[in-house]
């Protein structure tokens, strides 16, 4: 069982908002009482990536791969960064906008949330 970390109400499992003071709980530090109450470990519950966000950043900084650092692909935004004086990567910003728009959300936190 987690606790907030705002208010310090118990949380269910998989409730994503703390009940009382309305808390994020997905991708935030939560708590997590050990056998012994006087003690607690934080643990990290793992932060999701943004659709919305990564959509952002490839539409105003897809032609230098700002979308590709965020989504963790440091190769391919490392070759859009090196090649950005090109047209090449601004037509793969534009395929890969193309492409965030058509993924469902489920596919793409599937692909990115490691």
């Amino acid at each position: 069982m987690a606790f907030c970390i705002k208010c310090g109400t118990k949380l269910n499992e998989g409730v994503k908002y703390c009940p009382k003071c309305g808390q994020m709980v997905d991708g935030v530090l939560v708590s997590q009482p050990q056998e012994n109450q006087s003690q607690q470990q934080d643990i990290y519950v793992h932060a999701r990536k943004s659709k919305g966000l990564a959509m952002t950043l490839c539409f105003f900084g897809g032609w230098c791969g700002l979308h590709k650092f965020y989504l963790r692909e440091y190769l391919s935004g490392s070759l859009y960064l090196i090649f950005c004086w090109t047209l090449l990567p601004l037509i793969g910003a534009i395929i890969d906008f193309v492409l965030l728009l058509l993924t469902p959300k489920t596919a793409f936190h599937r692909m990115y949330d490691k």
